[in-house]
C-alpha cells in the first residue's frame, strides 16, 4: 500500500501502476508473504526511478533520452527474471525418485491428476537406464479411495498395463480410524514382501469436502462435516503414517515430505462471504502444517511438511458436487426451520456464486501435479506451493487494510470486479 500511495504522487502514474501489477505476479512465486511486500516497495522506490536518474544524469539530447529509456528498461526487465526465478534458485537439481508415495483423494480431481501424472512419468517404466538411475523411479504409488471399487476401474482404463503395475488403489475413509489403520497396513505390507524398498518417502493429501452456504443457517453437521474431512481426517492420516516415513527417513538417510493441500493463498487469503465453514477448516489445516513443520524440524526427524494452496483448479468434479452439496444444504435448512427462509434470504447470492464459479478458467489441474512433484523430488522444497495467478495474488489482498481486503474479496465474486458482474438485491 506505501509503494501504491507513493507512486501515485509520482509522474507517469499508469505506467507505474502497470509495472507494479507485474511485480505483484512476480513477487508471488514467493511462499514467505514479507518477502512479497519487501520486493513491491524495492521495486517501486528504486527500480521504478531508476530510468528517470539515468534520464538525468545523461545529456538532453534526445538520443541520449532514448538510450536512457532502453537502459532502465533493460534493468526493469533484469530486476524482474531475477525474482521470478529466485525462489527457483536453490533447486537446480532434482533429487531421484525413490521408495513408496501416498496419495490421497485419488478417486477424482487433483489426488486423480496426481496418481496418473506419477505413473505416466515413473521411471521405471522406460528403456534408458541411464536415466532411470539419475532420476529415480517410485517403487509403487498407493491411491487412496474413497470408492475402491470404482477408481481400480478407472485406472485400469487410464493406465497402460506396464504403468497400472506401480499403481495400488486402496479403500480410504479419513473419517475412520479403522479405515486408515488398514490402508497403513497395505503399505507395511507391501513394504514387508519387498526387502529392498527403501519404504515410504512421501505422504500427498488432497481429499476434502466443500460445503458453502450462508453462517446463519448452515447446519451444524455440515460444519462439523467439513472440519472432520478436511482438518481431523487429514491430522488422523498424518498420524497414521508418520511412523512408517520416521523409519524410512532414519534409515535410508533422507528427507521424507509430507504434502498438505490448503486454499488460495494460504492464511493470508480473504474470506469471501458463504465460505465460512470451508476457509475455517482450511485455516486450521493450515496452521497444523506450520506447527508440524517445527516439531519436525526440532525434533530432527528428517521430514519436511509443505502445503499446496490451490486456487481454482480445472477440470475437477468441484462444481458438480458443490450443486448436489448446495442442494442438500437448502434442504437441510428449510426441514430445521420448517420453511424456506434460508433460501429467501441467501439463494440469489447462492447462485451468483456459483455462476461465478463456472466462470472461471481456472488453471489447469497438470499444475498442482508439478507441485506435488516438486515438493516430494526439490532438495529444498518449499513451505507453500501457490498454484495459479489466483493463489498468488490472494496473500497479497490480504494483507491490504481491513477495508480494502474485503471490499475486493466482496467485489470480486460478486460485484464490480465479477466476470458474473454484480449481483442484485445486496449491499456489495
Amino acid at each position: 500500500m506505501v509503494s501504491i500511495l507513493l507512486m501515485m504522487t509520482e509522474e507517469g502514474t499508469l505506467p507505474s501502476l502497470v509495472k507494479l501489477g507485474i511485480f505483484c505476479v512476480l513477487a508471488g512465486q514467493f511462499d514467505n508473504h514479507v518477502w512479497r511486500l519487501v520486493l513491491l516497495y524495492l521495486q517501486s522506490k528504486v527500480m521504478l526511478p531508476m530510468s528517470s536518474i539515468i534520464l538525468s544524469s545523461s545529456s538532453s539530447s534526445s538520443s541520449s533520452s532514448y538510450y536512457g529509456h532502453v537502459i532502465g528498461m533493460i534493468l526493469y526487465v533484469v530486476t524482474a527474471i531475477a525474482i521470478w526465478y529466485m525462489p527457483h534458485l536453490a533447486n537446480l537439481h532434482k533429487r531421484p525418485k525413490e521408495g513408496c508415495v501416498f496419495v490421497t483423494g485419488c478417486d477424482s480431481g487433483m489426488g486423480q491428476a496426481t496418481v496418473l501424472g506419477f505413473a505416466q512419468t515413473n521411471n521405471n517404466n522406460i528403456n534408458n537406464k541411464q536415466k532411470q538411475k539419475q532420476q529415480g523411479c517410485y517403487e509403487q504409488i498407493f491411491a487412496g479411495c474413497y470408492d475402491k471399487e470404482a477408481a481400480e476401474q478407472y485406472y485400469d482404463k487410464a493406465l497402460t498395463k506396464e504403468q497400472r503395475r506401480y499403481v495400488t488403489v486402496v479403500a480410504l475413509d479419513v473419517t475412520k480410524d479403522d479405515s486408515v489403520s488398514q490402508a497403513v497396513k497395505t503399505v507395511q505390507d507391501w513394504i514387508k514382501s519387498n526387502p529392498t524398498s527403501k519404504g515410504l518417502m512421501g505422504l500427498v493429501q488432497y481429499h476434502g469436502v466443500a460445503f458453502n452456504g450462508p453462517a446463519a443457517y448452515m447446519p451444524m453437521s455440515m460444519y462439523q462435516r467439513q472440519i472432520e474431512v478436511n482438518y481431523v481426517g487429514s491430522i488422523r492420516v498424518v498420524q497414521a503414517f508418520l511412523p512408517l516415513l520416521k523409519e524410512s527417513a532414519k534409515t535410508h538417510q533422507h528427507n521424507n515430505r509430507i504434502v498438505l493441500t490448503g486454499t488460495g493463498g494460504g492464511p493470508c487469503s480473504p474470506c469471501p462471504p458463504l465460505l465460512t465453514a470451508y476457509m475455517s477448516s482450511k485455516f486450521a489445516l493450515e496452521a497444523y502444517a506450520q506447527s508440524l513443520r517445527q516439531e519436525m524440524y526440532m525434533t530432527q526427524s528428517n521430514i519436511d511438511v509443505c502445503v499446496i494452496n490451490p486456487g481454482f483448479v480445472k477440470p475437477t468434479l468441484l462444481m458438480a458436487e458443490g450443486l448436489k452439496l448446495t442442494e442438500t444444504m437448502w434442504k437441510v435448512c428449510e426441514e430445521k426451520l420448517g420453511s424456506t427462509q434460508a433460501h429467501d434470504e441467501y439463494g440469489p447470492l447462492m447462485e451468483h456464486f456459483l455462476t461465478y464459479s463456472s466462470l472461471q478458467p481456472g488453471t489447469h489441474v497438470s499444475q498442482v501435479v508439478i507441485a506435488a512433484d516438486h515438493a516430494l523430488t526439490s532438495p529444498v522444497p518449499r513451505s507453500s506451493y501457490k498454484v495459479g495467478i489466483d493463489s498468488k495474488l490472494a496473500p497479497i489482498v490480504g494483507m491490504m487494510p481491513t477495508g480494502m481486503r474485503e471490499w475486493i474479496a466482496r467485489n470480486g465474486i460478486y460485484g464490480v470486479l465479477s466476470p458474473a458482474g454484480t449481483v442484485q438485491g445486496y449491499k456489495v
